[in-house]
């Protein structure tokens, strides 16, 4: 993304980072100095300008180089405008913040300061970007504007696979996300207990890590899931993404989730995606064409649509068209960097 808005010639791009990143880019990224080396920049160009005075580093160069917009990609670090965005409108860059999940769904249930920051700055905010419709609505719930709500949706490279053919002698599933309590880590393992105890030949491959990793585990013992689920934990996107195209259905019953860029990534190699409609995974979809989305406590429905596939392959191949249409149309990288830059201009262009 960062790769395709430097190559637009109306976007001069700086990146500003507070530490080195494992992803390499050819758009130079400009690290932030250490905490003393920043305290001494503050107080000096606080002393010598009531401008910049109680400004943090990186809200000073901002203005400094009279940048036009600030794009915080990291929400949690909404702490870097608290400065900048109670300056006069005119006198400082637009502000936008996107928003990926967890900062909408549930910090500010129990975290006081995403409810202020929401409640009581949201408003010194020029745009806030969501990854779906349903993250927007949720959000106004916390006091933010719908007027200044932008749903621009996570995206993937530009891909050209061919649909899929379910003709293998075993039915191979993968899910991939982080192992956490919104994921349904048990949901998805009793989808997989179902169609075992049914007859059916499974392999269940499970990409991913995180704090709740031991459900895993435990579930899969508790199943008795031993000779079937593949625990792969974290590999480099590279690789996950060469094995995908080696698999049959991507599976993901969530609790809670803003969009799933897992899901729009296994659909891209034609795989039929079987989800919850929790949140923003329905619209990660097409709906009983390129996937289907049952609530997340209902295992038996995901695995009875799971099953209706398996058993009509031409429904199948439909589906696995479909859902590499669908990423095309809705979730490649030059649609969201598109979708940056017409944001950008109407940000600044109302200036």
């Amino acid at each position: 993304m960062v790769e395709l808005l430097a190559k637009d010639t109306s976007v001069d791009l700086e990146i500003n980072g507070l530490k080195e990143s494992d992803y390499k880019s050819t758009v130079k990224v400009q690290l932030t100095p250490n905490y003393f080396q920043k305290r001494l920049y503050e107080r000096f160009y606080g002393m010598i300008s009531k401008a910049y005075n109680g400004l943090s580093y990186l809200e000073i160069k901002w203005l400094q180089n009279k940048v036009n917009i600030v794009h915080l990609h990291h929400s949690f670090l909404f702490k870097y405008f608290n400065g900048i965005s109670k300056l006069n409108a005119i006198n400082r860059p637009k502000l936008i913040v996107t928003l990926r999940g967890s900062d909408t769904y549930l910090r500010p249930w129990y975290d006081k300061r995403w409810v202020d920051f929401y409640k009581n700055s949201s408003d010194r905010i020029d745009a806030f970007v969501v990854m779906s419709q349903h993250q927007k609505n949720y959000l106004q719930k916390w006091g933010v504007s719908e007027a200044i709500i932008e749903v621009i949706p996570a995206s993937i490279k530009k891909s050209n696979h061919s649909p899929r053919q379910l003709d293998g002698d075993i039915i191979k599933i993968v899910s991939s996300f982080r192992m956490t309590w919104e994921k349904n880590i048990e949901g998805n393992l009793r989808v997989i207990k179902y169609l075992v105890d049914k007859g059916y030949n499974v392999s269940y491959d499970v990409y991913g890590k995180g704090h709740d990793i031991g459900e895993v585990y435990f579930m899969v013992d508790k199943y008795g899931l031993h000779d079937i689920v593949n625990i792969k934990g974290k590999v480099e996107n590279d690789e996950y993404l060469k094995q995908l195209k080696t698999y049959d259905f991507y599976l993901q019953l969530s609790k809670s989730e803003s969009l799933s860029i897992s899901t729009i990534e296994a659909q891209s190699f034609g795989l039929p995606a079987i989800i919850s409609d929790a949140g923003g995974m329905p619209e990660t979809i097409l709906d009983e064409k390129s996937g289907y989305a049952v609530p997340f406590y209902e295992s038996d429905l995901a695995t009875k649509k799971i099953e209706r596939l398996i058993n009509n392959k031409v429904l199948y191949q439909q589906f696995s068209e479909a859902a590499i249409a669908n990423v095309k149309h809705k979730f490649t990288n030059l649609t969201e960097a598109e979708s940056y830059i017409n944001l950008y201009k109407k940000l600044t262009e109302n200036a």
